[in-house]
């Protein structure tokens, strides 16, 4: 589970014009960001180990809205919530009844899976990005971080006809994780409600802000 936190926190087409003489690309990742606002969408999310095998395998749903607003929920195995305001950042575990809550650091944001979906505006600056074509009927595009800490090798988004379909993340551990996307509904309407968190009773709270600002300097 804390695999999930990590790639989160750390952790969302093709447009071909043809004629007789020549064949057009367009940059899927471009096109699906063009005019971008919210994204609703179902997922299934599986985790690959060094050989391929699947180790585990999660369900549930995404939201995100402008600016730096998402939550993520998983529904299956376990219940896990993961949201931001675009400034606190909540994770809450439901089996442990455990609350964790932290300042969105937009540094470390900005190189994040999650702020590729968002249409972050300095892409360039944090990844290289690379057309791999389109392979088994999605058109493909390869991220790599430039930054050499970064906990992923490279990402992969596929598209279907401006749909997101599917993302790919290759972690410096050998493991590989597959998000699959359906029922994607982009520009959806949202309640601001998905995107604050409020506290149910008799959880545990690990408030990392306060725990930072007591710190001695």
């Amino acid at each position: 589970m804390n695999y999930y936190k990590s790639l989160f926190v750390c952790f969302f087409c093709l447009v071909t014009s043809t004629s007789v003489f020549a064949v057009e690309r367009v940059d899927p990742l471009k096109s699906f960001l063009n005019d971008f606002n919210s994204l609703q969408a179902n997922f299934s999310q599986s985790l690959l180990n060094e050989n391929g095998e699947e180790i585990e395998k999660t369900s549930g749903t995404l939201y995100l809205q402008q600016p730096g607003k998402f939550n993520w929920s998983y529904k299956n195995p376990y219940i896990q919530t993961i949201i931001s305001n675009g400034k606190v950042l909540w994770i809450y575990d439901e089996d442990l009844e455990q609350l964790t809550i932290r300042e969105l650091d937009n540094d470390v944001f900005d190189k994040t899976p999650a702020a590729i979906i968002l249409g972050d505006s300095i892409l360039e600056k944090h990844f290289t990005q690379t057309d791999l074509g389109n392979i088994e009927g999605f058109e493909w595009v390869e991220l790599i971080p430039r930054d050499l800490e970064a906990q992923y090798k490279n990402i992969r988004l596929g598209f279907d006809r401006r749909r997101l379909g599917m993302m790919i993340i290759a972690d410096n551990l050998g493991q590989t994780t597959r998000i699959d996307f359906s029922d994607v509904n982009k520009n959806a309407t949202l309640s601001p409600e998905l995107f604050n968190f409020v506290v149910p009773a008799g959880v545990d709270v690990i408030d990392e802000r306060s725990i930072n600002q007591a710190e001695p300097e």
